[in-house]
């Protein structure tokens, strides 16, 4: 469908596929980027998913991780966000994991950062 044509609905539809779409190759791209990195466990390997990504640096607190993030502008809390039972059974204990969530307004640039970071 060509731009400005189609019903309300047609358009509508046509927007939030392309948004899925744009999010999933996000959430591609950071995925295996974690996952092709020595020392980082990601916590899921379902096909089909919010564009979030539960995941642990080898050596490195979740804490430790978030302030190092947060000073090259990436924004990746870590917490057991508020499923405590799920992140002990996950051998992560109450601190839980690092979640980067991915969102249209993210780009290639925030996925390769957040990348880089993690590699450091």
């Amino acid at each position: 469908m060509k731009e400005g044509e189609g019903t309300r609905r047609e358009r509508i539809i046509a927007s939030m596929n392309a948004a899925e779409e744009y999010e999933d190759s996000l959430s591609h791209r950071l995925r295996e980027g974690l996952k092709s990195t020595p020392g980082v466990t990601v916590y899921s390997n379902a096909r089909s998913k919010t564009p979030t990504d539960l995941f642990s640096i080898e050596g490195v607190d979740g804490e430790t991780a978030y302030a190092y993030f947060a000073k090259h502008n990436v924004n990746a809390p870590s917490s057991s966000f508020y499923a405590i039972e799920a992140s002990r059974h996950l051998g992560l204990g109450d601190d839980g994991a690092i979640r980067a969530g991915l969102a249209p307004y993210n780009t290639v640039e925030d996925i390769d950062r957040l990348l880089a970071c993690v590699k450091e």
